[in-house]
C-alpha cells in the first residue's frame, strides 16, 4: 500500500544524534539494525532520552555506495565520541509518506520524484527517512516519511 500524499511542510527544529557510515548499497539493510542499537546505547550512555522517530539521513546521490547517518532525535544536546550530534534548525521540505514494507519503498520514491520535478523545487544535498512506525509483527504496516529539505 502506497500512501505518498506529497506536500511541502515545515519540519520543526530538532537535535539529531547518529552514526555516519559509508556502505555498499547491497549491504545497507543489514547495517540499519546494529547501527540503530549502537546509536541508542550511546545516547543512553550520554545521559539523554530518545525522542521522535528513528531516522536515516542520506548525503549526496545514491550509487553503489551509500553515505548515511543513522540515529534518533534526542531530548537535549549531548557530547559523545561515538555520535555525530547536530542541532537541526527548522526547515521547509517536500514530504511523502510510504506505508508498507521497506522492500516497496523504492516504488514510493519513483512516484515522489516526478511530483518534485513538477513542483520545480530546489533540493538540498541530503534527505531524510523518518521511521514513524516500525514493523512489530502486528497487522499495521511500517510508516516511513521521505523528507527532502528545500534550499
Amino acid at each position: 500500500m502506497i500512501e505518498l500524499n506529497p506536500h511541502i511542510e515545515v519540519i520543526p527544529a530538532w537535535i539529531r544524534a547518529g552514526i555516519r557510515v559509508q556502505v555498499p548499497m547491497a549491504q545497507l539493510q543489514q547495517v540499519f539494525g546494529p547501527t540503530f542499537e549502537r546509536a541508542a546505547a550511546a545516547i543512553t550512555a550520554a545521559g539523554t532520552d530518545i525522542i521522535g522517530p528513528a531516522y536515516a539521513c542520506y548525503f549526496g546521490e545514491p550509487s553503489d555506495t551509500v553515505d548515511v547517518e543513522i540515529g534518533f532525535g534526542v531530548e537535549s544536546w549531548i557530547e559523545s565520541a561515538d555520535l555525530l550530534v547536530t542541532q537541526v534548525p527548522a526547515f521547509e521540505a517536500v514530504v511523502g509518506t510510504h506505508i508498507g514494507p521497506y522492500e516497496q519503498l523504492e516504488a514510493s520514491y519513483e512516484k515522489l520524484v516526478p511530483w518534485m520535478v513538477d513542483q520545480d523545487v530546489n533540493l538540498a544535498e541530503h534527505m531524510y527517512e523518518f521511521y514513524d512506525s516500525m514493523p512489530e509483527g502486528g497487522a499495521s504496516a511500517p510508516t516511513t516519511r521521505m523528507v527532502f529539505p528545500l534550499l
